[in-house]
């Protein structure tokens, strides 16, 4: 191979190997979930509870969430489950750090949360001593949620609830 055959193919692998650190360089990063952008405003959510001993159950919620001040919402919420009458429920969530959550909703305990990438990840005791926790995944796009929740007793899954939680333009 000629001197000059090898440094035309040197340097196009060198130019290939440059435009491809700048392109590794220059693409976006997976986003980080904003709770409090996501649920200003109103949602709404459909789903399905699963609980041991019973039958399914078909889920829905209606959220309308306030930013009260940076970091800190308000979530009201109307929760029907099945058959049952609606309920109404208002959580509070303030960001004590960078990705942390601390709060409280009407029917639970204390609420302590964190985020990472794309998901929420919430960890609460309900007032009838059930464990629960929840991840809530921001779907590409920013406008709908996957919520998985799993409640325990003594350590073992009672019921499971799978929701799609999705933004409702103004």
């Amino acid at each position: 191979m000629s001197v000059r055959r090898t440094m035309k193919l040197t340097m196009a692998a060198l130019a290939l190997v440059g435009s491809a650190g700048l392109h590794a360089q220059s693409a976006p990063r997976a986003a980080t979930f904003d709770p409090a952008a996501f649920f200003t405003g109103r949602t709404v959510s459909q789903g399905t509870l699963s609980q041991i001993f019973s039958s399914t159950k078909e889920t829905n919620v209606t959220t309308f969430g306030t930013l009260r001040a940076p970091g800190d919402m308000e979530l009201d919420q109307q929760v029907t489950i099945g058959n049952e009458p609606t309920r109404q429920r208002t959580w509070r969530l303030r960001e004590t750090a960078p990705g942390r959550f601390a709060g409280t909703i009407t029917d639970a305990g204390p609420v302590s949360g964190s985020v990472s990438g794309n998901a929420l990840t919430l960890t609460y005791t309900l007032d009838n001593n059930l464990n629960v926790h929840q991840v809530v995944t921001v779907n590409p796009g920013g406008q709908s949620a996957e919520n998985v929740m799993r409640i325990r007793r003594f350590g073992i899954t009672v019921a499971r609830l799978t929701e799609t939680i999705r933004r409702e333009r103004s």
